[in-house]
C-alpha cells in the first residue's frame, strides 16, 4: 500500500535535505569500502546513527510530525518497521558495551575484483537484556528486516522508505541525479546500484534505465555497428570532460534520450581525448579517456541517428564487437546483458572518491 507523503515546509526542507545528504553519502562510502577492506563497522555505525538522526526529526521537529507518525501506529507499515529495525541496532551501538558492525567472512567477485558481502550481525540475548524496555518491542523489527541480511541493500531500502514519503528531501547534485550514486558498478554482481532501481524483475529494470535520462555530462558518437542487422549507436560517455566507460545505444533509445534534453555530439576521441587510466588508484575495468578541451569545441550536436551503411570515426570497428554483443539480444542471460547495460547508462563505472 502506498503512503502519503509528508507535508513539509520550506523552512524545513534544507536542514532534512542535509540529513538525507549525509545519509545517501554514508551508503556510497560503506560500499566503497566493501572493494577496499578495512573496518566496515565504521560506517555502519555512522549510517545508523545518521538515519536515526532523520527519524529524530521527522518524529520530533516536523509540523506534520502527526502523519509521519500515522506510520508506525497502530500497526507500523514495512518501512516504518525497517526504521524500528534502525532503531533498535543505534540504541544497542549507542547505550551498551556491545559493537554493532557487519559480518565479514563472505567475500564475492572473482577476476574483476572482490568485495565484502557483510551481513548484519545478531544481538546476543545478554545484550538485548540490558535494553530498555521500549527498545526491547523494536527487536522483532531488526530480526525480520537486518539480521542476516547484506548491509547495502537494506540501506538502499531506507533510502527508498525516506524518497517515498518525502521525495524533496533526496539530495541531488547539480545534474540531477542522487548524490552518492550510482554505487560503482561490479561485473557479475547483480546487486541494485541506484535507490530508484526496481529489485528483482529484469523487465522493470530495463524499462526505468530506458525512462531516464543517461548519467554524464555529454556523449560523443563515434559510429555506428551493427549485428544481424541491428544497428547500434556506439561512443563514450563524458562527465567532466573524462570518460570511464563506453555505451551501446540503439537509435531509436538516442532520439528519446535528446528529446529529454540529453546531449549527443559526433566526433574523433580518438583523436582529442587521452588515456589517464594510471591516474586512478582504482580504475574501472577499461580506459579512462581525459579531453583537455570541452568535447563541445571538437565534436558537433548530433543531428542523425538512422543510417543505412556502418561507420566508424577514428577507432577499428572490430573493437566494438564484444561491446555490443554483450547487449545484443540472445547473446547472453538477460541479466548479464542488463548488468553492461545498467554499467553504461547510470555511467556507473566511475572509481569512488
Amino acid at each position: 500500500m502506498k503512503t502519503s507523503p509528508l507535508t513539509i515546509t520550506p523552512a524545513e526542507e534544507p536542514r532534512l535535505r542535509q540529513v538525507m545528504k549525509d545519509i545517501q553519502n554514508d551508503v556510497a562510502a560503506y560500499y566503497a569500502a566493501t572493494a577496499r577492506g578495512g573496518d566496515l563497522g565504521v560506517h555502519a555505525r555512522t549510517w545508523l546513527g545518521r538515519v536515526q538522526n532523520l527519524n529524530d526529526l521527522l518524529t520530533k521537529q516536523l509540523h506534520d510530525k502527526a502523519t509521519y507518525l500515522a506510520l508506525f501506529t497502530p500497526t507500523p507499515t514495512s518501512g516504518a518497521e525497517l526504521i524500528n529495525a534502525v532503531k533498535y541496532a543505534r540504541n544497542v551501538d549507542q547505550h551498551l558495551m556491545f559493537e554493532v558492525s557487519p559480518s565479514e567472512d563472505v567475500l564475492i567477485g572473482g577476476t574483476h575484483g572482490m568485495r565484502s558481502y557483510g551481513c548484519w550481525r545478531p544481538i546476543p540475548a545478554a545484550t538485548h537484556a540490558e535494553l530498555e524496555k521500549r527498545t526491547q518491542r523494536l527487536q522483532p523489527a531488526y530480526q525480520a528486516n537486518l539480521e542476516g541480511r547484506e548491509l547495502t541493500n537494506t540501506m538502499l531500502a531506507v533510502l527508498r522508505f525516506f524518497a517515498g514519503i518525502a521525495p524533496q528531501i533526496v539530495h541531488r547534485d547539480h545534474r540531477g541525479e542522487w548524490t552518492g550514486f550510482p554505487l560503482k558498478s561490479q561485473p557479475a554482481v547483480g546487486d541494485p546500484l541506484h535507490p530508484e532501481e526496481p529489485v528483482g524483475d529484469i523487465a522493470a529494470a530495463n524499462a526505468w534505465l530506458n525512462g531516464r535520462r543517461p548519467n554524464g555530462d555529454l556523449r560523443v558518437v563515434v559510429g555506428q555497428f551493427s549485428m544481424e542487422e541491428a544497428p547500434y549507436l556506439v561512443g563514450f560517455t563524458f562527465a567532466d570532460q573524462l570518460s570511464f566507460s563506453p555505451f551501446v545505444e540503439k537509435p531509436e533509445q538516442v532520439d528519446r534520450d535528446i528529446a529529454a534534453g540529453f546531449t549527443y555530439l559526433q566526433g574523433d576521441v580518438a583523436a582529442n581525448a587521452e588515456h589517464v587510466t594510471h591516474k586512478f588508484s582504482m580504475p574501472p575495468d577499461g580506459a579512462v579517456l581525459y579531453s583537455p578541451e570541452e568535447a563541445t569545441t571538437w565534436a558537433t550536436p548530433l543531428t542523425q541517428t538512422q543510417y543505412e551503411a556502418d561507420w566508424m570515426i577514428g577507432l577499428d570497428p572490430n573493437r566494438w564487437r564484444q561491446v555490443v554483443f554483450a547487449e545484443h539480444p540472445g547473446h547472453f542471460p538477460d541479466f548479464v546483458a542488463y548488468e553492461q547495460r545498467r554499467a553504461f547508462r547510470l555511467n556507473a563505472q566511475v572509481p569512488p572518491r
